[in-house]
């Protein structure tokens, strides 16, 4: 009996332990949250810019547009901008791309601005849980920043032409992982709780289908062979082995504390849902980075715009203002600073509290 009371106890102690995290977060005002946020992910996320990418691929490269010169000028998106502002050296490289991941961070949020405070005081954590925002610092220099600006559009935007203004976008940054991505979004519009993002998803596909077609056609016309398809078998043993040798890890560093908000949404849709959901979150971005050797960083950008988009329908459908509601945020809250970033791996705390003693 005494067991039981202690069992009841400690369960209503860390309900309203929850619940009281949760209204604090909730009542905080929304420039609060950003900054915090932006803590966070300062804290707890390595940096690392791409100085070998940026001095022998694409720095070069912008400097030949319009001319083609290898696989990566696919991401046209930073050639065009490189070269546009005249970028000739690594650090004005580097400077630049700084600036978009705080533009592309100032979207996310802006967008994000337009719900109410509960819907709001939530998604702006689903936004700082997806792995494409920690990968954001461990690849400075990279095309990323201009895939992850399109792919929160394309998840956030209320309307469908600025959806496809950021299909485009997210294409332009690299248009095989905006085709995995609309492919996610297809496949997540299949169920009957995520139809309504069936236009968007098809108008996704769309757009980046004709990026990618566009591409293929400069290509050729720059008499460049070579493409990011062409390269996958060089790197599909290293990808796999990785995979193989720490699964955990692996797994992990996909999607970090999304797993746990992946899992939870399983039981608030129907159960004939469950499955495109996984398909959608997991085994779509799951096939398109295992084929690649870049891991969670891959996954983290196909995924996202299926991510966000199934977490704003879902969020909306809940009742944040209750109890639960707010332990549901409280819980969401601690994960988020206890548990390892996706980006760095399983040994995130561990370091926190041992590798600083």
């Amino acid at each position: 009996m005494e067991i039981e009371d202690g069992q009841s106890r400690l369960l209503r102690n860390l309900t309203t332990l929850l619940s009281r995290v949760g209204a604090f977060w909730i009542n905080r005002s929304y420039f609060q949250q950003i900054i915090l946020v932006l803590v966070l992910l300062l804290t707890k996320n390595a940096f690392d810019i791409e100085l070998r990418n940026i001095q022998e691929a694409y720095l070069p490269g912008a400097q030949e547009f319009p001319q083609a010169v290898g696989y990566f000028s696919a991401s046209f998106g930073q050639v065009v901008i490189a070269s546009g502002l005249g970028i000739t050296t690594t650090t004005q490289w580097v400077i630049l791309h700084v600036v978009l991941i705080v533009i592309a961070l100032g979207v996310a949020f802006y967008l994000i601005s337009k719900e109410d405070t509960e819907q709001r005081s939530f998604m702006i954590l689903v936004l700082a849980s997806a792995t494409a925002t920690s990968s954001l610092f461990v690849s400075i220099g990279k095309y990323d920043v201009i895939t992850y600006l399109g792919a929160v559009i394309v998840a956030l935007s209320r309307t469908l032409p600025g959806a496809s203004v950021g299909a485009l976008i997210m294409a332009s940054g690299n248009p095989e992982q905006a085709l995995v991505a609309s492919a996610a979004m297809l496949a997540l519009s299949v169920a009957p709780e995520f139809r309504k993002l069936r236009f968007r998803a098809l108008s996704v596909a769309a757009v980046a289908a004709s990026a990618w077609f566009a591409v293929q056609v400069w290509f050729r016309a720059s008499g460049v062979e070579s493409s990011r398809l062409s390269i996958l078998t060089e790197y599909l043993g290293e990808s796999v082995a990785r995979v193989m040798a720490y699964p955990g890890m692996a797994l992990w560093s996909w999607m970090g504390v999304g797993w746990l908000i992946v899992l939870a949404s399983l039981f608030v849709v129907a159960r004939t849902s469950r499955t495109w959901i996984l398909i959608a979150l997991v085994v779509i971005p799951g096939i398109a980075t295992l084929i690649t050797a870049d891991g969670g960083r891959v996954f983290g950008l196909v995924v996202l715009p299926a991510y966000l988009s199934a977490l704003v329908t879902l969020g909306r459908s809940l009742d944040l203002r209750q109890p639960e509601g707010r332990g549901l945020i409280g819980a969401f809250v601690l994960s988020l600073m206890i548990l390892p970033v996706g980006i760095q791996g399983g040994d995130w705390l561990f370091l926190q509290i041992f590798g600083r003693m």
